[in-house]
């Protein structure tokens, strides 16, 4: 069945009964293609989650409390979501799309703070008449104390190639309304990073070497991370140097002691340089004035058996000049 009939089934009217005009919107979510708008859908105050076994959601009126972050239009993983009323099929990504999307990913992921976890393409419930997922989300643990689930994502992140940046705009629009605190995108063709600014209801190109400093990380996160594989890395290993990763302790803590190991082997070794040339400058010394050259020579030299060679030759009557030159 097409989406287009499934609607039209939906448009009955007083044809079709309610049961089977809710069925119709239930095959059109599952069929995953843009719809017409659901305010076309003569409906009761109802809506079925697509592959639900249990009864219809209440959807509520104008005025009532937005329903729960995790209350569904759209069943999780039909690979649509609802803007509005309108249902939209949302499509794999190609690279470099996926890409920087896994980039980001990987940077929020290595950099959350205690008490936050992440999630990619997250269903967020933003109002009665919408249920989308952001690429990214960010969100405190635990269980929302009213809802009993989980709690509303605090910073929330899109990757854009092919999808208009209006189509996104109305998303973190309407995820802004929610309550999500920060909203950034990625524009994927010119490897630019932007923040949605609430108070001009805008998007703000952030400057490429600045940096996202937020409570749900661990450090600050550059824009430039986003884009740039080395900078990831590098703040991935920071977070967890921040967070005192058990693994990089001891491998820190193996390398300091090897420091001080071989710190304590230079530093012999040089005790023992230092103790070889006095020797053979006292030697020298005592058969005659040294010159400035003879005595650069002694300091320059690294090598405790030459020193102590140049010294046995001067004791066994060799000349000073025929050991070191003049």
């Amino acid at each position: 069945m097409t989406a287009a009939r499934a609607y039209r089934r939906a448009e009955g009217g007083g044809k079709v009964k309610s049961r089977l005009r809710r069925r119709a919107l239930v095959d059109a979510v599952e069929i995953g293609v843009r719809s017409a708008p659901m305010s076309s859908l003569r409906t009761p105050p109802v809506l079925l989650a697509p592959g639900a076994s249990g009864g219809a959601m209440y959807a509520p009126g104008r005025g009532a409390p937005l329903p729960a972050v995790d209350d569904r239009l759209v069943a999780p993983e039909s690979r649509a979501e609802i803007v509005d009323g309108t249902l939209y099929q949302t499509m794999g990504s190609n690279q470099p799309h996926g890409t920087r999307h896994f980039a980001a990913t990987h940077v929020f992921a290595g950099a959350l703070a205690e008490g936050y976890e992440g999630a990619v393409d997250m269903l967020t419930r933003a109002d009665e008449t919408s249920d989308a997922a952001p690429d990214i989300s960010v969100f405190p643990s635990g269980e929302d104390e009213v809802t009993g689930g989980r709690k509303l994502e605090e910073i929330a992140f899109e990757v854009l190639d092919t999808e208009r940046l209006g189509h996104a705009t109305t998303k973190v629009e309407k995820f802004a309304a929610r309550g999500v605190r920060r909203l950034f995108a990625i524009r994927v063709a010119s490897r630019k990073v932007y923040e949605w600014d609430h108070a001009h209801s805008d998007w703000i190109e952030l400057p490429a070497d600045s940096h996202i400093v937020d409570r749900c990380f661990r450090v600050p996160v550059p824009v430039a991370a986003f884009v740039d594989r080395v900078l990831a890395d590098d703040t991935v290993a920071r977070a967890l140097l921040a967070a005192k990763n058990g693994v990089l302790a001891q491998a820190l803590l193996e390398q300091r002691e090897e420091g001080q190991k071989e710190g304590r082997r230079e530093g012999k070794k040089e005790g023992e340089l230092r103790a070889t040339r006095a020797m053979l400058l006292t030697v020298l010394e005592a058969r005659g004035a040294v010159t400035t050259t003879q005595r650069a020579r002694v300091m320059a030299c690294e090598r405790v058996d030459e020193l102590q060679g140049w010294t046995r030759r001067v004791v066994t009557g060799e000349s000073v000049d025929a050991v070191l030159g003049t």
